[in-house]
């Protein structure tokens, strides 16, 4: 019984870690695109990061529901 108890909270421990890494690149990101837009970069440039937070937070809102439909997740 004590087995199980420590995978649980290994798979806790992972699940954690993967919303905190989520997390800290949806932040990264939303920083970067700010420099950026203050910049004056391209909007296709701009574009990527959107497309790409846009990305990183469906997978979160999917890590998060529980949902195993993971699709092209990285």
């Amino acid at each position: 019984m004590a087995e199980v108890v420590k995978v649980g909270r290994a798979n806790d421990r992972r699940h954690d870690d993967e919303v905190e890494e989520l997390l800290l690149r949806i932040r990264g990101l939303v920083y970067a695109r700010a420099i950026l837009e203050e910049r004056g970069v391209d909007k296709a440039a701009l574009q990527e990061h959107t497309s790409e937070l846009e990305r990183l937070r469906e997978r979160l809102a999917n890590v998060v529901s529980g949902s195993q439909d993971f699709g092209a997740a990285a």
